[in-house]
């Protein structure tokens, strides 16, 4: 069986989506896999799911089996002197014979908690029991695999789900953002913009605390999405928007520049506040002034994260990844 341990959050965090639906492609194609979780009985409910999911207490890893472990986890093999419940959980977890795995949706969350010593050698991907990582862009691919040259890196490309996240031309004269990502930057920006006059009769949505498919119907009936997160592994959010036909301005994070591109949105510089309310300013003009370009770059952005970001790539690169793995340790599922 292949676990893929997740933190207990039922808010919503892509990267626990991810894990889920991770699981769910293995399983469907023959391959055993769960969801692992700390609580008993909890399960994420912010996303429709019918996703195989087991407990901690009530599962043990054998030798036969891979343990998938999130990047956030890396601190709690950096100093296992620590008490904490988590770091309990975490060596108890890690000294079982399973083969372990670390799926790393952030490179960026990498040396978290580790210090600045240069004879400090203890990290989660150089331990012998880890046999490889896997990464959700190529920017975090080359990040890994220049910090640790022997370990295999393997990439998937995340799925855009297109049930879900689909164009739709109408939209509304409203723009939407996911506050949690610098929140004291979007605060700039939207007030820069208000007190300049820019948004009158724009409607501005924060996407905090939603549904999957709340955010999917704010994202297609919104003109734009600006995007304020960094730094992001892959950086979820402004391609659902790009599907969903959102004019996305704002930052790539460094894991979303493979689909940042200019003749897809309007990047700006991490940090640029002044440029990013300049930015959104320009959009609403050029929105007013030549609706039809507009609409042209929505649909050319949409075709393609659809295109690029596929469930069959998805599934495609899942596949490989754990044929990957069992070739490298000799073990099948």
């Amino acid at each position: 069986m292949i676990y893929y341990w997740s933190p207990d959050y039922n808010t919503p965090v892509g990267g626990v989506k991810i894990i889920y639906r991770d699981v769910d492609v293995l399983n469907a194609n023959g391959i055993r896999a769960s969801v692992l979780h700390r609580k008993r009985g909890f399960r994420c409910t912010w996303f429709e799911n019918a996703t195989r999911v087991a407990y901690m207490g009530r599962i043990t890893l054998t030798a036969e089996d891979y343990l998938v472990i999130p990047e956030v986890y890396g601190p709690l093999y950096a100093h296992p002197e620590e008490r904490p419940k988590a770091a309990r959980v975490f060596r108890k977890l890690f000294a079982s014979p399973a083969a372990k795995v670390v799926f790393n949706q952030n490179a960026y969350n990498t040396f978290g908690g580790l210090s600045m010593d240069v004879h400090a050698r203890r990290v989660l991907y150089t331990d012998p029991g880890v046999r490889a990582a896997m990464v959700v862009s190529d920017d975090n691919r080359a990040y890994l695999m220049r910090a640790f040259p022997h370990l295999p890196v393997l990439r998937i490309h995340n799925a855009i789900d297109p049930k879900l996240f689909f164009f739709q031309t109408e939209k509304k004269p409203q723009i939407c953002f996911m506050p949690r990502k610098n929140p004291d930057h979007a605060l700039q920006v939207i007030n820069i913009l208000r007190f300049a006059g820019d948004l009158e009769g724009v409607g501005v949505v924060p996407i905090e605390g939603l549904s999957e498919k709340q955010t999917a119907r704010i994202m297609q009936e919104s003109l734009m999405f600006l995007s304020f997160g960094y730094p992001e592994g892959f950086s979820l959010p402004p391609a659902e928007a790009m599907a969903c036909g959102c004019i996305v301005v704002g930052y790539h994070g460094m894991g979303g520049r493979e689909y940042f591109k200019p003749e897809f949105c309007f990047p700006v510089e991490m940090g640029d506040i002044l440029s990013f309310a300049q930015t959104v300013s320009t959009v609403l003009s050029l929105h007013r002034e030549e609706p039809e370009t507009i609409r042209r770059m929505a649909r050319r952005a949409s075709d393609f994260i659809r295109q690029t970001y596929s469930p069959e790539r998805e599934r495609d690169d899942i596949l490989d990844c754990w044929r990957f793995i069992m070739d490298q340790t000799g073990k099948s599922l």
